[in-house]
């Protein structure tokens, strides 16, 4: 009789808690099938998007076409900043500077949109008030102007070599190269756009 009613309040004690603590930390088994029907769901999207119809137009065959350009779009745009980054530090120090000045919103939409077509669930916290004060901008404005002194100037900076100047130079029978002429504008003082 004891054991009996030490299973009955430990039995209904283990239920009680439960029953408390489940709308707090959720139910497991019921967050995994919501997780196993949502993929699903996807998994039938994406089986629809690659399936063949019937009756499908060119109209259809476009849209189906641009629909998928946003994915490899943006991968292959990531890997591009990547190689801008190499191939030219300065221009790409610039327009990082001009990235800082977006604010905060803008980045949050931006991701928003990424998640989208990449079909993933995003969960955003937008902070109010996050414009660039005065200061960032002059700050952003001056190391612009530091960068851009870096960056070499192909009417300014000397791009040839000069041998190879020379030899054009002394070559009466072939019209000169573009940058033999505004090599030889720079040398002169004159202004290569005119």
């Amino acid at each position: 009789m004891l054991g009996k009613i030490a299973q009955a309040l430990i039995g209904g004690g283990v239920q009680a808690v439960a029953a408390a603590v489940t709308p707090f930390t959720g139910d497991r088994v019921q967050e995994e099938s919501s997780r196993h029907a949502e993929m699903l769901a996807r998994f039938q999207q994406y089986g629809g998007e690659f399936a063949d119809r019937q009756n499908r137009t060119w109209w259809d065959s476009f849209i189906d076409g641009l629909n998928r350009l946003p994915r490899p779009f943006m991968a292959l745009g990531v890997i591009g900043l990547f190689v801008w980054a190499s191939a030219d530090p300065a221009g790409f120090a610039v327009a990082a500077q001009a990235w800082s000045l977006i604010p905060e919103e803008m980045w949050i939409m931006l991701g928003a949109i990424i998640a989208f077509f990449f079909g993933d669930r995003t969960l955003l916290s937008a902070r109010r008030g996050r414009a660039p004060t005065a200061e960032q901008v002059g700050a952003v404005l001056a190391a612009r102007a530091r960068l851009e002194k870096l960056r070499p100037d192909p009417v300014t900076d000397p791009v040839i070599d000069p041998a190879r100047y020379d030899r054009e130079m002394a070559d009466r029978g072939t019209p000169l190269s573009e940058e033999v002429i505004r090599e030889w504008n720079r040398r002169h003082g004159t202004n290569s756009a005119g």
